[in-house]
């Protein structure tokens, strides 16, 4: 529902987000209470001295402030379990009055605390050691949720009115990354951001909150556990295209380092990169040698000063054996690190760059305004703002290294790699270099959904493999389908007729166990790679019709439609499949970038994009081809 309003201005909360915080707060103060009471009729230890002052002046005001505070925290809890999200909000109507009694009833708390205090000090040692317990539970209780209380409203008040638009979302920009620090990039790029950020949650005709943004996703995730949903499938995938993205998947989730190495060896990272290192980090900081020292350093990596990177890389590539010739670890806004190698067996210079990993990689990705990129073999066209800036950064670096690498091994090929974040950059870095290096060819491992215009994603099928696994929501994530996610969900909230609690527990508890079938039939297309006939229209005019006229935009044409870019494998099951299913089968397709115009809510839409899925679902689609390609035909 709307954001509750309060000394006349706008909270990032709704009247029925309170049940949790009223609960706890009288699982806080109940007990506290009940000791109070139960000590006061049964005071008859011999060492309970405490005078009347005490009960008169601290005991007496606080036991009726505890009972106060009580009783209305549970009026609070009461009423916020009454109605639905947006359709019937008149039972919360006096939400508003009774958030200015429990404000009050702070500020009396806090009074009392501060009066009795001093009381309280003059007279500690004569009471009962219950009950000093209980007087200083009762302080430290009072005082944290005093402030706790004013740092949450501060957090979630609303400032429009009293900043613009832009300054709103840079200061909370600043406040989520470092207060300002973590990003380091220059105006305009956050005022990129900012405009994405606005562009979608300052719609004047949207008014959510963070929980209706959760409970809207749990019943979306009802409705499309229930769509008829078919594949597209346009061809078979040789599987030398497999194979190829097996290999080279290893390269890309290297780039990660160390925690690439935890995730695969959660149980033994530490004694792993202990001995990785020999014993050089700890904590990951250099301590034998010191932090700076250039013993801990190798000559053909930068910005790692510990060489604990470097050193994981090797290891994590040990099956491939390749020739690290150059990497580069920093990390920053618009800067992704990568690695260039030499692998022998395959005759190839692989590049390899790191996907999401820190906050100024989300920046990056967030940064999704549409930049001009200017080609010499295929035009001109539109791609990702944030993603080419880091490509160029990547370029500047390794245009003349390549030069010098390809004197040295004049008979290999380029290959340039990625995962996630780290593959749309490849996929741009890709076109840059395709003029200058003819052999190039781009494997994008969990490719985002919004890298390239259509005609330039059209006119790299013959060099860039985008590979997705079922239902990946990064893969599906763009300016259009988070437009058209954020119109569902108001739509959804519009119709429903039960409490947001009960969203979000007994609900979101079923759709998490139940076992749901993604894509229930294949419709097999022509050998093309990618239907000519679809056009950006069409596409434009396929919206969910459910969707009410109300909460329905016209607004996404004005921007440029970015899309995944190349030959897309599809990898995906057709069994019903859970949260926590285990040996799922796999198939695999080449499919249109028309596939991932919308998001599919599901309980394992992120789970999906996590490196183990993609290895998984490779190595099984191969294991099992030759049988998966008779069902397919």
């Amino acid at each position: 529902m709307p954001g509750i309003r309060l000394f006349g201005r706008r909270f990032n909360f709704a009247s029925d987000d309170l049940t949790i915080s009223s609960l706890i707060d009288i699982a806080l103060r109940l007990p506290l209470l009940v000791t109070f009471i139960v000590f006061r009729i049964k005071d008859e230890s011999p060492d309970s001295t405490c005078p009347t002052s005490f009960y008169n002046g601290y005991f007496y005001p606080l036991l009726s402030v505890y009972s106060a505070i009580t009783i209305t925290a549970s009026f609070m809890f009461f009423i916020s379990l009454r109605g639905t999200p947006v359709k019937n909000t008149r039972p919360r109507r006096h939400m508003p009055l009774l958030i200015y009694i429990r404000l009050f009833l702070v500020l009396i708390d806090i009074g009392i605390n501060i009066m009795g205090l001093i009381i309280a000090i003059r007279v500690f040692h004569m009471c009962a050691i219950i009950l000093r317990a209980t007087i200083l539970t009762t302080i430290v209780l009072s005082w944290t949720v005093a402030i706790a209380l004013f740092i949450v409203l501060a957090f979630f008040i609303d400032l429009t009115g009293v900043v613009t638009a832009e300054k709103k979302w840079e200061m909370r920009i600043k406040l989520i990354f470092c207060c300002g620090g973590g990003y380091g990039g220059q105006s305009s790029d956050i005022k990129n951001i900012v405009k994405t950020l606005q562009y979608l949650f300052d719609d004047e005709r949207v008014d959510l909150v963070p929980s209706d943004v959760a409970a809207g996703l749990v019943l979306l995730q009802q409705e499309d556990t229930l769509e008829e949903r078919s594949m597209n499938i346009t061809q078979n995938v040789p599987i030398e295209l497999l194979k190829e993205g097996l290999y080279y998947n290893s390269y890309a989730q290297s780039a990660f380092g160390w925690f690439s190495l935890a995730y695969q060896y959660r149980l033994t990272f530490l004694p792993r990169i202990l001995f990785i290192t020999h014993f050089r980090t700890i904590g990951f900081c250099c301590g034998c040698c010191g932090y700076c020292s250039p013993c801990c350093r190798n000559q053909d990596s930068v910005n790692d000063p510990c060489g604990t990177q470097y050193a994981t890389l090797r290891y994590l590539l040990r099956s491939q054996n390749p020739v690290i010739l150059y990497a580069n670890f920093l990390g920053a806004f618009h800067r992704a690190p990568f690695y260039i190698a030499a692998d022998n067996e395959k005759k190839t210079i692989v590049v390899s760059i790191r996907g999401t990993l820190s906050t100024t990689d989300v920046l990056t990705d967030i940064n999704a305004v549409e930049d001009i990129l200017e080609t010499e073999l295929f035009g001109s066209g539109y791609c990702h703002s944030g993603m080419h800036l880091a490509a160029k950064y990547i370029l500047d670096d390794i245009s003349t290294r390549l030069t010098e690498i390809f004197t040295k091994y004049p008979n290999y090929t380029l290959i340039i790699c990625g995962y996630s974040l780290g593959a749309g950059i490849a996929s741009i870095l890709s076109i840059l270099l395709k003029s200058e290096y003819s052999h190039l060819k781009c494997y994008g491992i969990a490719m985002p959904g919004s890298v390239l215009s259509e005609n330039l994603a059209h006119a790299t099928r013959h060099f860039i493999y985008s590979y997705v696994v079922d239902v990946d929501m990064i893969a599906r994530v763009s300016i259009r389908s988070l437009e058209h996610l954020r119109d569902r969900i108001v739509d959804a909230l519009n119709k429903c007729n039960r409490s947001k609690l009960r969203l979000l527990t007994m609900t979101l508890a079923r759709t998490l166990i139940k076992r749901q079938q993604t894509f229930r039939s294949m419709s097999h297309q022509t050998e093309t790679l990618i239907d000519d006939t679809i056009s950006n229209s069409a596409t434009t005019a396929n919206v969910n019709e459910s969707i009410s006229q109300i909460v329905l935009t016209h607004h996404s044409g004005e921007r440029a439609h970015l899309v995944m870019p190349g030959t897309i494998i599809h990898l995906y099951s057709t069994h019903r499949v859970g949260l926590f299913s285990r040996g799922v089968s796999y198939r695999a397709g080449i499919t249109t970038y028309n596939q991932f115009s919308q998001l599919i809510v599901h309980p394992r839409m992120w789970l999906d994009h996590f490196p183990a899925s993609y290895s998984t679902a490779l190595a099984d689609v191969i294991e099992n081809y030759d049988q998966i390609s008779q069902q397919i035909v």
